[in-house]
């Protein structure tokens, strides 16, 4: 018989115990002042909104939570169940909800203090599901005197149509973004959108609907609902692929409400037999076990077990299409499939530019002017929902703030509290987050944006740099490499560091390849950077999982500095910037694969 040697190329390593695996588990966390089912829910497991919903009757009654406790804030104006959502905390979007037969076309935006009108859905309806932000938000499927699968767009002001989803249904539930939502629930299979169709996705091992869900289209978790029995505490992970069971809640309960991100969700209130106010928190701690390309035999003291990898990981930058212009210092906002690219330098003779381009995954076009020509600044949000901050004209600061709808510019009333250009950005439209920079020497400051104006925080960046990258949400923030206080002008750090709302903390663990003038994309626990300065001009790849950074296979095709990025770890953009010469080419990086652990008992 062959030996394993032979098959793999290598010997098996013993080992004298497992590996620690990845820890998951559901906890107590604070009560619902008012135990309710079938209501709307937004934000993070450590700011989350909960508001209408069914106590009985339909209530208006609107909840905060801060990671331990509940507090009461303003009402909505329309007492209403089973509702669509999108959002965070302080930038909440509620739509549709019953009283049936057909349910109500209603809207409202809550701001962090109150609640107003915003534009009515062209179809009432309720138990459906809802995705996206505020000014970017998604309606979709739910109950009109019958199942539907109508899809609706919101830019902040009014809804449009979307494409249909595969199959109408009701009481399913929705997650992640505007351009790239996932639906779940009431039918085995997820359907995905891209921002103008839905396809198929992949099935749950439990089907149900009225259940939770948190988290964004490639890594999402969905729990509880009403398969059988009536009320279940059943919770899956999925991976933008297929849905994989995890530790189940401690609370059966149907049509209840979900936020958070898939290793930090949050599960609240519901229904049993009765409404309930418990709320349970998710967390996820270390990575799953990996072996690649290594044998290992584990003995726990009675049973010997050989473990094994047996996976297909393949990461690619591809060349996608150029931009209209070459240009370097561009704000980079939005998704692989819908990016978008404003300002920029493009000079001499013409120094800084109000253009702005706009990317559909194959080809650029032409947008909505910039107010004010800039480069060397940073921005936030989505294609149709962006803000831009900061960056210099070329003879001064840039000094205002610009929000963009998908077709236009217009100039926030805010402006940052710390002038600076070469910063960093991150966040939404409405929960922006600014840090580091020139202003005109280098600062570390950190600045949020509520949507309307921007707030110091007396706390900032532990490596005080610019010419840094960002990503993340304005409450997990990420912040990578740049140029350090130093004597010599191109010195590059790969310090990294990670924001929770309040205070940055520094990773003993860095970039590989210290750099400036770089790009990034995704979030705090799964980033990706690439390209910048590295002394030389570098096309270098790493991916962050949270922890640590990994040089990936894979360099850019044209390494450079200045450049761009949107997307994320899995799926990013990368245009313009200096090769040199400048450039206006643009790159595509998708990773895929799967991981399977072989288990053999062996004597």
């Amino acid at each position: 018989m062959a030996e394993y040697k032979g098959i793999k190329g290598f010997k098996v390593q013993y080992l004298d115990q497992d590996p620690v695996p990845t820890v998951a588990a559901w906890s107590a966390g604070g009560s619902l002042n008012t135990a309710r089912s079938g209501s709307g829910s937004a934000g993070t497991q450590n700011a989350a909104l909960v508001f209408a919903g069914d106590t009985p009757p339909g209530t208006t009654a609107t909840e905060a939570y801060n990671g331990s406790t509940w507090t009461s804030v303003s009402s909505m104006s329309t007492a209403r169940a089973q509702i669509g959502e999108a959002g965070i905390q302080t930038a909440a979007l509620a739509f549709g909800g019953a009283p049936p037969p057909s349910g109500t076309t209603a809207t409202e935006e809550y701001d962090g203090s109150t609640w107003t009108a915003g534009g009515a859905l062209a179809t009432g309806r309720y138990f459906m599901g809802g995705a996206g932000l505020q000014t970017a938000g998604l309606g979709f499927g739910g109950y009109a005197g019958a199942p539907t699968g109508a899809t609706e767009e919101y830019d902040g002001s009014a809804w449009t149509a979307g494409g249909s989803l595969a199959t109408a249904r009701l009481g399913l539930a929705g997650c992640g973004i505007q351009t790239a939502a996932l639906a779940v629930g009431a039918t085995p299979t997820a359907e995905e959108y891209n921002g103008t169709s839905w396809t198929a996705g992949g099935v749950l091992n439990t089907p149900r609907s009225q259940l939770g869900t948190a988290g964004i289209q490639t890594s999402a978790i969905a729990f509880g609902g009403n398969s059988p029995p009536p009320f279940s505490a059943v919770a899956e992970q999925y991976d933008g692929t297929s849905w994989t069971s995890i530790a189940s809640m401690a609370t059966a309960r149907q049509n209840l409400m979900g936020a958070g991100t898939a290793p930090a969700g949050l599960a609240i209130g519901g229904a049993t037999t009765v409404n309930i106010a418990n709320t349970e928190e998710y967390t996820q701690y270390g990575e799953p076990n990996t072996f690649e390309n290594i044998g290992q035999v584990w003995y726990n003291g009675t049973t010997k077990a050989l473990k094994f990898t047996d996976e297909t990981f393949s990461s690619a930058w591809a060349t996608g299409g150029n931009m209209g212009t070459a240009k370097e210092g561009i704000i980079g906002t939005g998704t692989q499939t819908a990016g978008l690219g404003a300002g920029g330098y493009v000079g001499p003779p013409t120094i800084n530019t109000t253009e702005t381009e706009e990317y559909d995954g194959t080809s650029w076009a032409l947008g909505g002017s910039l107010n004010t020509g800039r480069y060397y600044a940073a921005g936030a949000g989505l294609q149709t929902a962006s803000l831009v901050f900061g960056g210099t004209t070329g003879t001064g600061f840039a000094t205002t703030t610009e929000e963009y709808n998908g077709s236009s510019w217009a100039i926030s009333p805010g402006s940052l509290n710390t002038q600076r250009q070469q910063l960093a950005g991150a966040g939404t439209q409405t929960a922006g987050l600014a840090f580091g920079g020139v202003a005109p020497s280098l600062t570390g400051a950190t600045e949020e944006y509520d949507g309307t104006s921007w707030a110091s925080n007396p706390t900032g960046l532990n490596t005080i740099r610019s010419q840094l990258a960002g990503c993340g949400t304005q409450t997990t923030g990420l912040a990578f490499g740049g140029s350090p206080l130093s004597p010599t002008p191109s010195a590059t750090t790969g310090a990294t560091e990670e924001y929770n709302g309040a205070t940055w903390t520094s990773n003993p663990t860095g970039l590989n390849t210290a750099r400036r003038a770089l790009a990034g994309a995704g979030t705090q626990t799964a980033a990706l950077a690439f390209g910048g300065n590295a002394a030389p001009i570098t096309g270098a790849t790493e991916e962050y999982d949270g922890t640590s950074w990994t040089t990936s296979p894979v360099s850019m095709n044209t390494g450079r500095q200045w450049l761009s990025g949107a997307g994320t770890k899995s799926s990013a953009l990368a245009f313009g910037g200096v090769a040199p010469p400048v450039t206006a080419a643009t790159e595509e990086f998708t990773k895929t694969g799967t991981k399977n652990i072989k288990t053999i008992t062996v004597s």
